[in-house]
């Protein structure tokens, strides 16, 4: 695979995650809105962080792309579905797949850290300052959680998996549009 295409695909897994983490934030809003009113704040400024992560992943991902993955309303539509069915399990429920989650978004930061270093160095701070953001949440709901019940495990679980398929999509599901270079 070309440079340009490692790229591309780093970019595109990062972008379309983003995207969808702004869905999650907007479906476990909405439920703590109903049920959860101390929850709120704290959730829109997480939401908040992800809209300003995937605009900027955006504005890097317009500079290389040359395929996308799934439209981003598809990418949104899918996080508030998820964040929707986790958030009516409850608060534990929100916090420990928003900690499971932000775990391998971290995971994946790293990763990209490492790739984008001696790849193109603008990126590589990038991805170094939004993963500030992505630990600060993670360490928000990781204070929060209760994983110590079946259901948590379970939801843990769940929300890992759904986090896997997420780049599994963005990595293979393309659909080729022309851009200008």
């Amino acid at each position: 695979m070309s440079m340009y295409k490692e790229i591309e695909t780093q970019l595109r897994i990062i972008h379309a995650c983003e995207k969808g983490a702004t869905g999650v934030y907007y479906g476990h809003r909405l439920i703590a809105k109903l049920f959860f009113k101390d929850m709120v704040k704290t959730l829109d400024e997480m939401h908040q962080h992800e809209t300003e992560h995937f605009n900027l992943f955006g504005y890097f991902f317009a500079q290389y792309k040359n395929a996308v993955v799934l439209p981003s309303i598809l990418w949104c539509a899918g996080g508030i579905i998820y964040g929707l069915l986790i958030g009516l399990l409850g608060r534990n429920a929100i916090w420990i797949s928003t900690a499971s989650i932000e775990n391998i978004v971290n995971k994946e930061l790293d990763e990209a850290a490492i790739f984008f270093k001696e790849k193109d160095i603008e990126i590589h701070h990038a991805v170094l300052d939004i993963q500030k953001d992505e630990i600060h949440h993670q360490k928000i709901a990781s204070e929060h959680a209760d994983f110590a019940n079946n259901l948590a495990k379970i939801i843990s679980y769940f929300a890992q998996q759904c986090a896997y398929l997420a780049k599994f999509l963005a990595i293979y599901l393309k659909i080729s549009v022309p851009t200008k270079k």
